[in-house]
């Protein structure tokens, strides 16, 4: 177990710089004897991989895993830097834990600056304080004495039972969180003894604080009332929880009921539509309405040209939105609405009416209004949702015939409490749960698509507040206990510190999986998965660091020619591409050549609509078709590989020659630029491809799946459908069966397969992709550090054999049933 003493802390030291910084704690280190001096320079490496800066000016640099054999003994210091130090961007540590430790000693220091990080104030007074003893204490480590880890009471005098405990895995979060919400429902008092060290049992982060590992012996204390039953039962978890299948631990609950100290006249009474806590002040969001707001009127030719270009740039929009969530329900929606604008009986129904006069405008919105009203009119709250849809789809392509700016969430700073009348299904799909903590709506409904959307993000909401919620005043800070229905405004110190440390005890269970991001995914047994992040964004390049994945395995370039004119010209392309490998400090990263066509349209191209259909101009068949568009982003690309290392790879490839001809095409354009070869890749996504995999696997350096795509096309089921979608499962036993027949053609050839389609990010299908014998998983950033815990957990010829049922089975509903609960 770690310790530390008054001697491992620095106080009022001050550093130049971030690299100074660390070397200062590196000394501190050495003069513990904890490390030889080569550490110091891996924590330097480390940093330079990735920051390892937290919140609230806390930062925890510490060595690369592969000079552990650098430490002599665990071990941590501390220096505090009153006046700060640039760490990263704009991001100042005022105290930097260096840490040295040689497996898992560490876990529960990180467990501990979870609560200062969620406590500026606090961070704030230790950043400053002239009393090492105080840090020591905010620390709290389960060697020392101080917090809520007390020397186990000799003389007590209640009832007790003493457990083994064997579970290999010791008491992890879910399992914490189990035994705590039993013992919070005891009236009388608990608490747990191990090691001469006993917490009161109805705190999950007390549990875990004790450490409780296998062959501790574990004293159940319990005072009050019916304790011999109470022992029975606590005694009957335990044994649960020392036999819990592996799987089981998926980290991640809510925070338990929380009640303010006293009722105000003032609080607001709504309806849950989604559960928590949240802190925050008051933001009004006031969307841009459109009003009466007319457009000038040109033939009816150039009207019914206007509006299909305003229906593609809608489409192409929401499209673009639904890639680049990690979110599946935010994603779905979109995709959702995405079908919506492009429904083919509004478009015949508005043009006919510009045929007879009317303008585009005018004409879509009338054909939208009936039609929603219709739905509206069906006594079933879903279809009054799915009016709400069209008419909230309807007017993103209203906007763009105005010229109006499309509101967007993006330039809220947060962390906030959104407040608004209502939230159209378009502003849901853009939330984000970094910056919006909790919603107050005036109006809305627990069935909206708002509601759901914030269930799946995990952001408390109310909904029907009425219309004492417009006296809240914009910056006011405020506490939304959702699960009990109310809003707080003016609270007071006592119930702020109440919710904060609620806030906090829960911050500790979601965190787990994020504390443990920098972890490869190494299973088990010792087999190893690479794990790396999906982008489309020049800003994404730090998302992915952060995340822990480690490199990038799909870099989408169709995202630079989106919501534009005209295409980005060469100079821009190399920019942009700069920007990310720069970010990426070293990791790899695979771009995937323009993939326009199908689900993602541009209007100024000049294509037709057969030629931007699913089985059209999709991929690299668009290269082909405009060679220049194609060797302009080649020359970005190969520009760009000389300031980091890049791979590139071919989407829509159906055939070997097809990868013929596209290595030929960037073969030239590489001797134009002068640059260095890249390896190669091809992307699997038809079934052809499949097929003709062992003849691809002899010509490209690695195969990467789409299962998107590869969906797509072997079930014949276009995902973008709205009624067809759902039959698009990427589980089917007949695409698992493909992926396998991809895997062993490449790995005969001696090369490497990874997938960057969405079945990547879900739990179940990393599971059985990693046991088809895939060896990189690509996903959103968000996803990364839950994918990687969920494959430290397991083994894998256990997921081989899960992989072979799989493989067996006759649909995919019967394929996610072999693992419930995931």
């Amino acid at each position: 177990m770690l310790a530390m003493t008054v001697t491992d802390v620095r106080l009022g030291a001050a550093f130049a710089s971030r690299e100074a910084a660390i070397r200062g704690v590196g000394e501190l280190l050495l003069e513990s004897d904890a490390i030889e001096p080569e550490y110091i320079e891996s924590m330097l490496a480390r940093e330079r991989l990735a920051t390892t800066y937290l919140e609230n000016g806390l930062a925890i640099p510490h060595g690369r895993r592969q000079d552990a054999g650098r430490i002599k003994q665990t071990h941590v210091a501390v220096v505090q830097i009153p006046a700060g130090v640039a760490w990263q961007d704009d991001k100042t540590a005022h105290l930097v834990f260096g840490i040295a430790a040689r497996s898992n000693e560490h876990l529960g220091l990180l467990r501990q600056l979870n609560a200062i990080v969620a406590d500026a104030a606090l961070a704030d007074r230790l950043a400053h304080t002239t009393d090492p003893a105080e840090i020591l204490a905010a620390v709290c480590f389960p060697d020392d004495a101080g917090g809520d880890v007390a020397e186990a009471d000799p003389d007590f005098a209640g009832s007790e039972l003493e457990l083994a405990f064997t579970n290999p895995r010791g008491v992890h979060l879910l399992s914490a969180g189990k035994f705590a919400r039993a013992v919070q429902a005891y009236p009388g008092k608990v608490t747990l003894a191990v090691r001469r060290r006993e917490i009161e049992a109805g705190s999950i982060s007390s549990i875990l604080a004790l450490g409780i590992t296998a062959g501790d012996a574990v004293r159940v204390r319990v005072s009050g009332d019916d304790e011999t039953e109470t022992l029975s039962c606590l005694a009957a978890l335990m044994e649960e929880i020392n036999n819990e299948p592996l799987e089981e631990s998926r980290g991640g609950n809510t925070v338990s009921r929380w009640n303010p100290g006293q009722k105000s006249c003032s609080t607001l009474e709504g309806v849950t539509a989604a559960p928590g806590l949240a802190i925050a002040p008051v933001w009004k969001w006031e969307p841009v309405g459109l009003g009466d707001r007319q457009r000038a009127r040109g033939d009816s030719d150039s009207e019914i040209a206007t509006l299909r270009a305003a229906v593609s740039t809608a489409r192409g929009q929401l499209l673009a939105l639904a890639e680049a969530s990690a979110n599946p329900v935010q994603r779905g929606l979109l995709e959702a609405h995405a079908a919506l604008v492009e429904d083919p009986a509004v478009k015949r129904e508005s043009e006919a009416m510009i045929a007879r006069g009317d303008d585009a405008l005018c004409a879509w919105k009338t054909i939208i209004e009936s039609r929603a009203r219709r739905i509206a009119a069906l006594d079933d709250v879903h279809f009054a949702q799915r009016a709400a849809d069209i008419r909230d789809a309807g007017q993103r392509v209203q906007k763009i015939l105005l010229g109006v700016d499309l509101d967007s969430m993006a330039d809220v700073s947060g962390p906030v409490i959104l407040v608004a009348d209502d939230l159209e299904p378009s502003e849901a799909a853009q939330l984000k749960a970094d910056k919006i903590k909790g919603i107050c709506l005036k109006k809305g409904s627990p069935n909206a698509h708002g509601a759901i959307v914030s269930r799946s993000l995990g952001i408390p909401m109310l909904v029907a507040l009425g219309a004492e919620l417009d006296k809240l005043p914009p910056g006011e800070m405020v506490i939304l206990d959702a699960t009990g229905g109310r809003l707080l405004p003016r609270p007071g110190a006592a119930d702020l510190q109440s919710a904060t440390a609620a806030i906090a005890e829960d911050a500790v269970l979601r965190n787990f999986d994020w504390d443990h991001r920098f972890e490869p995914a190494i299973l088990r047994d010792g087999h190893r998965v690479e794990v790396a992040a999906n982008i489309g964004k020049t800003s994404e390049g730090h998302a992915v660091i952060d995340s822990g994945a480690e490199g990038v395995g799909l870099y989408r370039t169709e995202f630079l020619f989106f919501g534009r004119d005209q295409a980005p010209d060469e100079e821009e392309q190399y920019q942009a591409l700069r920007e990310i490998i720069e970010a990426l400090h070293g990791l790899p990263m695979i771009v995937r050549t323009l993939d326009i066509g199908g689900d993602k349209p541009v209007s100024y191209l000049g294509l037709s609509m057969q030629d931007l259909s699913v089985l059209g101009l999709r991929g690299f068949r668009l290269s082909l078709a405009c060679p220049d568009l194609a060797k302009a982003q080649l020359r970005a690309i190969f520009r760009a590989a000389e300031h980091g290392p890049i791979r590139l790879m071919f989407p829509m490839i159906a055939t070997p020659n097809d990868f013929l001809r596209a290595r030929e095409m960037t073969e030239k354009v590489r001797r134009e630029v002068g640059g260095e070869k890249l390896a190669l890749g091809v992307m699997i996504e038809v079934p052809s491809a499949v097929t003709m995999a062992p003849e691809l696997a002899e010509l490209a350096d690695f195969f990467s799946i789409g299962t998107n795509d590869l969906t797509q096309y072997t079930l014949a089921v276009d995902r973008s459908h709205p009624l067809l979608a759902r039959h698009g499962d990427s589980l089917h036993p007949a695409v698992l069966r493909l992926i396998r027949a991809a895997v062993q053609a490449a790995h005969d050839k001696g090369k490497w397969v990874g997938v960057c389609g969405g079945l990547a990010a879900e739990p179940l299908g990393a599971l059985l992709l990693t046991g088809l014998g895939v060896d990189e998983l690509s996903m959103p950033p968000a996803v990364v550090p839950q994918i990687k815990a969920l494959l430290r957990r397991e083994e894998i010829q256990q997921l081989r054999e899960l992989a072979r049922k799989a493989l067996d089975q006759r649909d995919a509903l019967a394929v996610r049933a072999l693992r419930p609960g995931l």
